[in-house]
């Protein structure tokens, strides 16, 4: 019922056409990462770094590349790191708490109230080493301004750092947050624009080798793919979707490569 050979011929390696595959180094983003990682370099010397907020429109490579520049963070230089999505952590306790478990203290109970946690944190700074937090989705976070605070004091009260780094689709002037938090912050805007057909095609290029039969996918269709994803917002993961998609509708209908044809069908 379920033969082996379906997507044998054709796609190689369907995980390399997922926006979360961890892809290194990302593509087309040079100098966004040169600003990330500058930023943050203090922290590898115990030292305050620059706080950050990344923003930028779905799908244009923001989480990519602070999840690029945190792994170089742990791997190279021994920072611990934090990663957190706004949407699932949303209030000051919920976000806080998982903050401690990800730096391995055991979940608090319920109704702990939020200074006992903060005070956990200091301990593990002070005891630790230097870490960069990375709130994902931050315009989702309730209670911004209190966060901010929280953590701006906590890196300036520790003997370690603690870089922030703020993920959003919105920019700067789009939140609801007053100007004495965002003075207290310090936070450096990171803008990243939609990608255009030229970068999406460079990223397509560089994903088909990964993940198609070589000479699978005709150069036309990584072109039409680019193009048609860039006037409609040049959100990366479009690209990799519709070009999964026309490679599955080509092993289903046994074809040996790619071509503008199969785009035209899952368009339908």
């Amino acid at each position: 019922m379920f033969d082996d050979s379906y997507g044998s011929e054709i796609i190689r390696a369907e995980e390399y056409l997922t926006a979360d595959h961890p892809h290194h180094p990302p593509v087309e983003r040079d100098a966004e990462l040169h600003t990330i990682r500058d930023a943050l370099r203090p922290l590898t010397k115990r030292k305050t770094p620059e706080n950050l907020l990344v923003y930028g429109p779905p799908g244009s490579g923001k989480t990519t590349c602070v999840n690029h520049v945190f792994e170089a963070l742990e791997t190279e230089a021994g920072v611990k790191t934090v990663q957190i999505n706004c949407w699932q952590y949303s209030t000051r306790p919920a976000l806080l708490t998982e903050i401690l478990i990800q730096l391995g203290y055991p979940a608090p109970r319920k109704g702990k109230p939020v200074d006992e946690r903060l005070g956990k944190l200091r301990e593990w700074l002070d005891r630790n080493r230097s870490v960069a937090i990375a709130l994902d989705e931050f315009d989702q976070l309730e209670d911004k301004a209190a966060i901010v605070y929280d953590l701006h004091m906590l890196s300036q009260q520790t003997e370690n750092k603690l870089g922030l780094v703020l993920i959003s689709n919105i920019p700067p002037d789009g939140f609801v947050l007053d100007e004495r938090s965002w003075s207290r912050l310090n936070c450096r805007a990171v803008e990243f624009k939609p990608y255009t057909a030229e970068e999406l095609l460079a990223i397509l290029k560089d994903r088909v080798e990964q993940a198609f039969r070589p000479g699978a996918v005709q150069p036309e269709v990584l072109e039409l793919v680019a193009d048609s994803v860039a006037d409609n917002g040049g959100d990366c993961r479009d690209a990799f979707e519709r070009l999964l998609q026309a490679g599955r509708r080509a092993t289903r209908e046994g074809a040996r490569e790619v071509t503008p044809q199969f785009l035209e069908e899952i368009d339908g």
